[in-house]
C-alpha cells in the first residue's frame, strides 16, 4: 500500500513533468498527445533484460521529458514537423543521431541520452528501433583517452535546459481553459500561486491579464 507520502511525491513529480511539457516550444496539440503518453510511464525505468521496473526520480523524470522534447525541437527546427510523437520513424532517429555526432559527450552523458531514448522508444513501442540507437551513436563515435566520445569537428554537449514556467505559458494554458485558474495550474503541472507568479512577473496587477479576462478561481 502507497503511503501519503509517497503519494506526494509521485504527484509533486508529476506536476514537474507536465510543467517542462507545458514548457516547450512544441505545438499545443503536440504538447498533449505527449503529456498522454508520458503519463504513467515517466515514473519508472523498464529493464528488457529481467522484465523490471525501477523508480525514476523526480529530477530525472525532468530530464527524460525534456531530453526527448529537445530532440523534436530539433527535427523540427531541422524541417520535419511531427504531428503526433508516435510518427516517429528511423529516419527521424537518423537525423538526431547525425545531430549528436558533432558534439562532444562524455561516456556517462552519452548513456544517459541512450537511456532517455531508449525508454522513448518502448513508450512508442518502436523496440527495433532500440538496436539503431545503440549501434549507430556509438561506432560514429571515436574512442579517446577512454574518456570522451568525439567525433570530427566536436561541439561541447550540455544537456538540455529544464524550463520555468513564463508568462506566455501561463497565458496560454488559462485561455485554453476558459479563465479556470486551477485547471490551469493542473494542466501545467503546478499551483496557482505558481501561475498568478508567473503572471506577474513584475507588472503592475493592471497590466498583468488582457482587457476583459477575468480569472475564475
Amino acid at each position: 500500500m502507497i503511503e501519503n507520502r509517497e503519494l506526494h511525491v509521485i504527484a509533486r513529480s508529476h506536476a514537474m513533468d507536465l510543467a517542462v511539457i507545458a514548457c516547450s516550444s512544441l505545438p499545443l496539440e503536440f504538447r498533449r498527445e505527449f503529456r498522454r503518453l508520458a503519463r504513467g510511464r515517466v515514473t519508472s525505468t523498464y529493464d528488457r533484460r529481467t522484465g523490471a521496473k525501477e523508480p525514476v526520480p523526480a529530477e530525472a523524470q525532468c530530464r527524460r521529458v525534456a531530453e526527448v522534447l529537445a530532440g523534436f525541437e530539433g527535427r523540427r527546427a531541422g524541417g520535419c514537423a511531427l504531428q503526433t510523437p508516435l510518427n516517429f520513424s528511423s529516419k527521424h532517429l537518423r537525423f538526431l543521431i547525425s545531430l549528436w555526432s558533432v558534439q562532444q559527450m562524455t561516456f556517462q552523458e552519452v548513456a544517459e541520452r541512450l537511456e532517455h531514448w531508449r525508454q522513448f522508444l518502448l513508450w512508442i513501442r518502436k523496440r527495433v528501433l532500440i538496436a539503431l540507437l545503440n549501434t549507430t551513436l556509438i561506432s560514429g563515435a571515436s574512442n579517446v583517452h577512454n574518456e570522451y566520445l568525439r567525433c570530427s569537428h566536436a561541439a561541447t554537449y550540455s544537456r538540455p535546459d529544464i524550463p520555468v514556467l513564463t508568462p506566455d505559458k501561463a497565458m496560454e494554458a488559462i485561455m485554453e481553459h476558459r479563465s479556470n485558474l486551477r485547471k490551469a495550474a493542473r494542466a501545467l503541472g503546478t499551483t496557482t500561486h505558481s501561475v498568478c507568479e508567473a503572471l506577474r512577473e513584475g507588472r503592475p496587477q493592471d497590466r498583468q491579464l488582457v482587457p476583459g479576462l477575468t480569472i475564475l478561481t
